[in-house]
């Protein structure tokens, strides 16, 4: 997601790709209540459904309430969530009628309330839901990050200082979502037989290796579809134990030296509001704020007494298991909806975790994740614009970072037909992620790596690219300007350190795919010229080699590069 970009796209539990559409007459909320006649009509219509997925029609004797649902393949299984949003959103909200839509499995709900519905002396409140819930059109967000002031001028040179739960370099690994979401998986990768334990350990095995142990891989993390919806007696999140033991898979990962990590979201499993926080006597129902995420997850009142605590005792669970590693979803602003019911802002989820975290004495990480899904070259053209918008604001309140920004799964260790992208642009995507200091989280088959791959994820022109960026993070510097505006021709650099070292990377993202910020199509090779007063760094000779070819010059004034749409050039700068 970026917006938050320290902070992808999956969903743990049942995916819903639904959206609530209401219409009708309208009324002010809080000018009229609902009649208590209606609101039992509607539970009464609801129980039906329940019962019966082929019941299409409900309606009361009077004629105030019609319901229909139009169930798919024999299954009315969001029917439960969908009148729940109907409800609250529309006819409690300030609409008479409402749809709800499954857009993945054709599910259709429909519920009109007529005016005698409707009066001064009814007992339910019409105020609507009290929060905000994002608009469901899964497009690029606009506003979630203000742009960042462009500017040129003199280089400030950006560091990156200890992260609040005392980290000192990106999380590298591996993560399960990009083999299980991969069409055929099971065929095309004969190790891999879904999500299950002996899979991912076969996986992750492969990090305990010398060449990964050297790039600073160990984190094995486990997505969505590790946990049930079943809870504890705390309503705390377990894991299915017909595909995992996790305390063992802890265990197991800890002796080759790696650490074990799971997928979450904002929220609580629904089914879990009679139950009491531990430590307490407040049932989970009393402090939640009436949200269903549509993801079979009810969101918190974060205003309320209880809630921290229950993050507290599932990570005292969770740590209890061995865990090392948090990954968090569907975090707002700026999670695209995905179907989802999503509010608008979810950022104190991240706060409850961090205190929880902090609370345990226990060194965890929390990873906050956002929308990259698989790669497409508009996905990494989004995603690269994102973190420029991210590093140039970063830049604007002039101190130390102590953050590592997400850019979410990479997937650069398979050839095309696994990644989606050339081998050229394979090569600009870990430039990317190795520059900006971002978590190297691999989504690919680590079985079957092919060369280049290897050399990207664990050479030791990567160790040593990372290592540097870990500290010097890259920032835009453009060709002709030096400023921060996203370009089809753009430079970045990282550093210079302390002694006087820098990375220089220069890229042609080729055409604008409609997420790249710039707007322009050049077509095919370009020639990018860049001077040292462009970068920042003019006044001296520089010796300039590339990385991945190792040729050597001496640079006094600029350095041109010819490079095909999607190619990048990375230059490592003695001074």
């Amino acid at each position: 997601m970026i917006c938050p970009i320290i902070v992808g796209i999956t969903c743990i539990f049942a995916q819903v790709a639904a959206q609530w559409t209401c219409g009708g007459a309208s009324y002010t909320p809080g000018s009229i209540n609902f009649t208590q006649t209606c609101y039992d009509a509607v539970q009464k219509c609801i129980n039906q459904f329940a019962v019966n997925a082929s019941q299409v029609d409900c309606q009361d004797l009077e004629g105030n309430v019609s319901m229909q649902q139009q169930a798919s393949k024999a299954s009315n299984s969001d029917y439960a969530s969908a009148f729940e949003d109907i409800l609250e959103f529309c006819i409690l909200g300030g609409r008479m009628t409402g749809t709800w839509f499954d857009g993945s499995d054709g599910q259709w709900y429909w519920i009109a309330a007529e005016k005698g519905c409707y009066s001064s002396s009814g007992t339910i409140g019409t105020h609507g839901p009290g929060f905000c819930i994002q608009d469901q059109a899964d497009t690029i967000i606009n506003g979630c990050y203000p742009q960042p002031e462009p500017n040129s001028g003199a280089l400030q040179v950006l560091r990156t200082a200890k992260t609040p739960n005392g980290f000192t370099s990106s999380g590298r690994g591996w993560n399960s979502w990009g083999l299980q979401a991969l069409p055929s998986s099971t065929s095309i990768i004969p190790e891999w037989t879904g999500l299950n334990q002996e899979s991912v350990l076969a996986q992750c095995s492969v990090l305990a290796g010398t060449d990964f142990r050297a790039m600073g891989y160990d984190l094995c993390s486990v997505d969505s579809g590790w946990s049930t919806n079943d809870v504890d007696e705390y309503g705390r999140i377990q894991y299915n134990d017909e595909l995992f033991n996790l305390p063992q898979l802890a265990e197991q990962l800890h002796g080759i030296g790696l650490k074990l990590g799971v997928y979450t979201i904002p929220g609580v499993p629904c089914g879990a509001t009679n139950r009491t926080i531990k430590g307490t006597n407040i049932q989970i129902g009393d402090v939640l704020n009436g949200n269903n995420d549509g993801l079979d997850h009810c969101d918190w009142d974060f205003s309320k007494d209880g809630v921290e605590q229950w993050h507290d005792s599932l990570i005292e669970l969770w740590t209890s298991w061995g865990l090392d590693m948090i990954k968090l979803d569907y975090v707002m602003p700026g999670s695209p909806q995905n179907g989802a019911n999503l509010m608008c802002d979810t950022s104190a989820v991240v706060e409850a975790y961090h205190k929880a975290i902090a609370n345990s004495g226990s060194q965890v990480r929390l990873d906050i994740s956002w929308k990259l899904t698989f790669i497409t070259w508009q996905v990494v053209q989004r995603a690269i614009d994102n973190y420029r918008q991210y590093i140039s604001l970063q830049k604007q309140q002039n101190v130390p970072i102590t953050i590592y920004p997400d850019l979410d799964g990479l997937f650069t260790c398979n050839p095309q037909n696994l990644t989606g992208v050339s081998d050229k642009e394979r090569v600009t995507i870990m430039n990317h992620w190795l520059g900006a200091g971002a978590n190297l989280i691999l989504g690919c088959d680590l079985r079957h790596i092919d060369e280049l791959g290897m050399k990207l994820l664990t050479s030791t022109q990567s160790v040593a690219f990372a290592n540097f960026a870990a500290l010097n993070p890259m920032q835009p510097r453009n060709p002709g300007t030096g400023n921060n505006l996203a370009q089809q021709l753009q430079a970045w650099i990282g550093g210079p350190d302390e002694s006087d070292k820098a990375y220089v990377l220069l890229v042609n993202y080729g055409p604008d795919q409609g997420s790249g910020g710039f707007g322009t199509s050049l077509a095919g090779v370009q020639k990018l010229s860049i001077s040292l007063s462009d970068l920042g760094i003019a006044g001296r000779n520089w010796k300039i080699t590339d990385v991945w070819n190792g040729n050597s010059t001496t640079v006094s004034s600029s350095y041109i590069a010819n490079l095909d749409e999607g190619e990048s050039q990375l230059l490592y700068l003695e001074g």
